[in-house]
């Protein structure tokens, strides 16, 4: 992984993990909006963050030695990846990015992170489906026609 992608990937996980929903905590507080304080919640949350970073690494491990290349879109993967959690979701690294933000919210309470956790499902639904699908239709071509005929993209 180039050192630029590395770059990359942290800056824009520490906005997503980090900054936005320490934002959306502050706003929370701000517009005395309500907050939930659940130790069986928490746990889970605690749950979920750790499940989703793990789905992460080990997608990012799979993209590295299978696809010969990244998650990140400057350094794409060279092949097209259907194995492994491939095989049964297009998109099984976004499902650890909606693990780690519904574990947020879980752990944290506050109310505008669950509007953070749905949007994002909306912002990354939109971005596979406008951006990303046709990249690769472009990139792979009938491979990955075939691929998406095989495969459903969430479940």
């Amino acid at each position: 992984m180039k050192k630029t992608s590395i770059l990359l990937t942290l800056v824009v996980g520490f906005g997503f993990f980090v900054c936005f929903p320490y934002i959306f905590i502050l706003l929370t507080d701000l517009l005395n909006l309500p907050v939930y304080n659940s130790i069986f919640l928490k746990a889970l949350g605690i749950f979920l963050m750790l499940t989703g970073s793990i789905l992460i690494i080990y997608c990012s491990f799979i993209f590295k030695f299978i696809g010969k290349g990244t998650p990140v879109p400057i350094e794409p993967p060279k092949t097209l990846v259907e194995k492994s959690l491939y095989k049964y979701t297009r998109n099984p690294i976004y499902w650890g990015y909606f693990s780690l933000i519904l574990g947020e919210f879980l752990i944290f309470g506050h109310i505008l992170l669950l509007f953070y956790f749905l949007a994002s499902i909306l912002f990354v639904n939109i971005f596979v489906i406008f951006y990303e699908e046709p990249q690769l239709k472009n990139r792979f071509g009938q491979a990955y026609l075939d691929y998406c005929k095989k495969v459903p993209r969430w479940l």
